[in-house]
């Protein structure tokens, strides 16, 4: 049975751990590592043998194979081992992508604490994390990651980072002397403190009530190893593409046996051989390797805009996908506290600029206070917060180091006064004695010398602070703190708070002589300003959002964050906000799956939400057929991450849990790359559907015309080793070429594809047969009128027209709608084109003809054969013109 351990007092705690506060014996921990092992995340791991294996359940690998031992059959052993090579190939780079991929589980260890500080004996000891047990006393201080899940027994000013756990975007407060309710969530857990996240600022005490696998972390570290990774959108159609395929195949193959066998009578062995060629004739040798090309080039490209491919398969998903995911705090937003609002009495300024980068501009939007104010306030900021806080350049990134909050205010300062003015504060305004901050106070003072006077300056929440003042700072003066202008104050404050702001209040006062006790320090001060911090959207996320929206695609916001906090981010990034679109994870957690269903895509934005909401509102949203992406950074992203469509995880903030339950990561961190990578996946889709139209009429032409002259009696057409070699070298070139095509106008202004979309429809399998049909025919007209030079110069005759028509075939296949004079010009098809001219040339003209049973031609035939791509071309042209669409 699970304890609730944030519902039961310290005493309770210590009580069911048999523990107490001066920690355990030595020989009380030895018992219980025997009982609970160590404090350690593990998981299966997969067998390298298994996983290599697995590569080649596919079944057009399937088809690739059952090529090759045709090829053998046939005694075309260079052929077969060329298409062995291909399927080894794509068997390795599968396998790698795998392999990298289970490393989640080995990422995961590294973000436990490897030392500790603990009670033993009753002495203080530093111990290895690993060692750690339930009942343990582990002492907290400032920068230490914690080694496992433990409820406080006492805390000074206790704060803790648990954004990659949580997604909490500020540092929790914790404390020891709360019970909370046993369906706390886990972000609300004021007196918990748990594995992987550190303490940001003061110092704690707190005994271990899970460790391994029972923590949190253990849970999401479970989760993630037992989620099904889901396959892409594209390993379903290419899937689906060689089933149907290979039932085109071994329909073909089973037709022309039966009419070869029991029709025309011929050999059971002649019959077999015919319906073999015609199988080699249908598969596309060179497609899997054509495939494998276009998606290395295209993560290439999307590398080269920051946005790194993990899975070749997934480099098209994003193209495909109707609804992004996304996490809030470090990725839509930089996860960096910033004054965004300073309000004085009678004024209110806008800040400008995002995260700890102190540069921005404070901006007057209404009011008329000096910039004397502004100036003096901004002075005593920096003097106040320099004590606690620092800001750092670390190979050109701004970090803080100390309380974020704090760090947003000095950052502020730092914007207002520049460097050298802010230097001179913390100079002119020198400290004489601290006051800390603490959870009861919510303040923190320190007291100043200023040449021949001292300043006691007081920061926190500004409602007690006001409770405390008795006068404002106005125009330069100091008036009294009438009732009607505490009234104006709070309703500032009230405001600032609705729209999902964190408050910051500054207040001072002068005194003749050095304040020595808080008491006489905190009354009495000068109220001057509230600050409006908050994580502020990145720079270009609303007009990425805007992009996306007129791709067709949906953002959700998905966040552990505060509800108004997130509401307040949606609306400056452009999500449509409202109380019916937005939902926490307590409502989520009393909602049935249908109910979900029923609102899960009418939603915008989910609030204080756990790695378990994510992972439900993502099967949910697939469950209604959509496509979805999940980006995330932390810890809690990893199981979303890994059963979207595509996962995308954040390169420079983001956990190494995420990257590696990702297939996509983003470089610079900016969801504007996302934009850019929808645009990249979407080319890529096309690009692949160009090279397979091509081929498969290609192919389907040559079984027309095999097939077609056997109906009609006519000698063998062509020999299998003309078929292989159009296969695999002289369709391969133009078809890879295609695979190059420059995005086509107006790719992101059109819808995503459906999901019911496929690379074969049933009317798209019409045209290929109908232009099939038409390729065959003309080349079986060729041939017939050349048999009167004889049968190897009419079968030459065939060869070539077959090669020369599908040059046309690859002009036209361009594009599906467009006609080739629109398209922008293909750099790379003119010269693929030209060295599989010269490339039959070498057959016809070379001792290679002797081998390939052909003979040169005279330069008038090809005036007859140009005649077949000219009418594929005519044809295919005037069904774009007349917008008949194929798909």
């Amino acid at each position: 049975m699970t304890v609730s351990w944030h519902s039961l007092s310290v005493e309770e705690v210590l009580r069911k751990l048999g523990s107490k506060e001066f920690g355990l014996s030595s020989r009380e921990v030895e018992e219980r590592l025997r009982i609970y092992g160590f404090n350690e995340l593990f998981a299966k791991k997969k067998s390298p043998l298994i996983m290599f294996l697995k590569q080649f359940a596919n079944f057009l690998i399937a088809i690739l194979l059952a090529a090759t031992i045709i090829s053998l059959i046939l005694g075309e052993i260079v052929d077969a081992i060329a298409i062995m090579v291909i399927v080894l190939v794509m068997g390795i780079m599968g396998f790698i992508q795998e392999f990298r991929a289970e490393r989640t589980i080995e990422t995961l260890k590294k973000l436990a604490a490897p030392t500790c500080k603990v009670l033993r004996d009753g002495e203080e000891r530093i111990i290895p994390a690993r060692e750690v047990v339930p009942g343990d006393i582990i002492l907290l201080s400032e920068g230490d990651r914690i080694p496992a899940d433990a409820r406080v027994i006492e805390s000074i000013n206790l704060e803790v980072d648990e954004s990659s756990l949580t997604g909490e975007s500020t540092p929790v407060q914790k404390t020891a002397d709360i019970v909370l309710p046993p369906d706390t969530l886990v972000s609300d857990r004021r007196n918990m403190v748990f594995m992987g996240t550190y303490v940001v600022r003061g110092k704690g005490k707190a005994v271990v009530v899970a460790t391994g696998m029972s923590s949190e972390l253990g849970k999401i570290t479970k989760l993630v190893a037992e989620t099904k990774e889901e396959k892409t959108p594209l390993e379903v159609e290419l899937d689906a593409f060689g089933k149907r395929v290979g039932a085109i195949i071994l329909g073909i193959c089973a037709i022309v046996f039966a009419m070869t066998f029991f029709v025309a009578r011929e050999n059971i062995l002649e019959a077999l051989m015919l319906a073999v060629a015609l199988g080699v004739a249908a598969v596309p040798e060179g497609l899997p390797a054509i495939a494998t090309a276009i998606l290395a080039i295209g993560a290439r490209r999307m590398a080269q805009k920051n946005a790194l491919v993990r899975k070749l398969a997934a480099v098209e998903a994003l193209g495909s996908c109707n609804v992004i995911c996304s996490d809030k705090t470090g990725t839509i937003t930089k996860g960096e506290m910033t004054v965004k609002i300073l309000r004085l009495l009678n004024s209110e300024y806008e800040v400008s600029g995002s995260g700890y980068v102190p540069k921005g501009e404070i901006k007057l939007v209404s009011g008329n206070s000096s910039w004397e104010d502004v100036k003096f306030l901004l002075e005593i900021i920096a003097a106040h917060t320099s004590i606690d806080v620092k800001l750092i350049n670390e190979y050109g990134s701004w970090t803080i180091r100390g309380s974020p909050t704090e760090g947003a205010a000095l950052v502020l300062a730092y914007k207002g006064l520049g460097e050298r003015c802010v230097k001179a504060a913390i100079e002119e305004y020198r400290v004489v004695r601290v006051f800390p901050f603490d959870r009861f106070r919510k303040r923190k003072t320190t007291v100043h010398v200023c040449y021949d006077k001292y300043i006691v300056v007081s920061s926190g929440a500004p409602e007690l602070l006001l409770e405390i003042s008795s006068k404002v700072r106005l125009n330069g003066k100091e008036e009294t703190l009438t009732h009607s202008l505490r009234e104006q104050i709070s309703k500032y404050i009230m405001d600032l708070a609705s729209k999902g702001y964190r408050t910051f209040g500054i207040a001072y006062k002068y005194s003749s002589e050095i304040v020595e006790n808080i008491k006489e320090a905190e009354k009495e001060l000068v109220f001057t300003a509230i600050l409006g911090i908050i994580d502020p959207p990145r720079e270009g996320v609303k007009k990425a959002i805007e992009v996306a929206k007129r791709a067709g695609v949906k953002v959700i916001m998905i966040t552990g964050d505060h509800k108004l906090t997130a509401m307040a981010v949606a609306k400056m990034i452009g999500l449509e906000v409202s109380e019916d679109k937005v939902i926490e994870g307590k409502q989520l957690d009393s909602m049935s799956d249908s109910e979900l269903r029923n609102v899960v895509d009418k939603v915008t934005v989910y609030a204080r939400v756990t790695p378990g909401h994510k992972a439900r509102i993502v099967r949910m949203l697939k469950s209604k057929g959509y496509r979805v992406a999940m980006t995330g950074d932390g810890v809690n992203d990893a199981p979303a991450l890994k059963i979207a469509d595509i996962g995308v995880a954040m390169g420079i903030k983001g956990t190494e849990v995420a990257k590696e339950a990702s297939q996509l990561i983003l470089l610079d961190d900016n969801f504007v790359t996302i934009v850019e990578a929808v645009k990249e996946g979407r080319i890529i889709f096309e690009n692949l559907k160009k090279p397979i139209n091509y081929l498969l009429i290609c192919n389907l032409g040559e079984v027309a015309t095999v097939f077609g002259a056997e109906l009609i009696g006519l000698p063998h057409i062509l020999r299998p080793i003309h078929l292989l070699w159009i296969n695999v070298t002289t369709d391969a070139l133009p078809a890879a070429a295609l695979g190059f095509e420059p995005p086509e106008p107006g790719i992101l202004e059109r819808p995503p594809r459906s999901t019911k979309e496929r690379f074969i429809t049933n009317r798209k399998m019409i045209y290929y047969i109908i232009m099939g049909m038409l390729l065959g025919g003309l080349t079986i007209t060729l041939f017939g009128a050349s048999l009167k030079y004889g049968l190897m110069f009419a079968q030459t005759v065939a060869f070539t027209t077959l090669v020369l028509s599908e040059f046309g075939r690859a002009l036209v296949s361009r594009s599906e709608q467009l006609p080739i004079w629109k398209l922008p010009k293909n750099i790379w098809l003119l010269p693929a084109l030209l060295v599989s001219l010269a490339l039959q040339l070498m057959v016809l003209y070379t001792p290679l003809n002797t081998v390939f049973k052909v003979v040169p031609l005279p330069i008038n035939t090809y005036l007859y054969i140009a005649i077949v791509p000219i009418i594929i071309i005519i044809a295919d042209e005037v069904r774009k013109l007349l917008k008949i669409r194929i798909a």
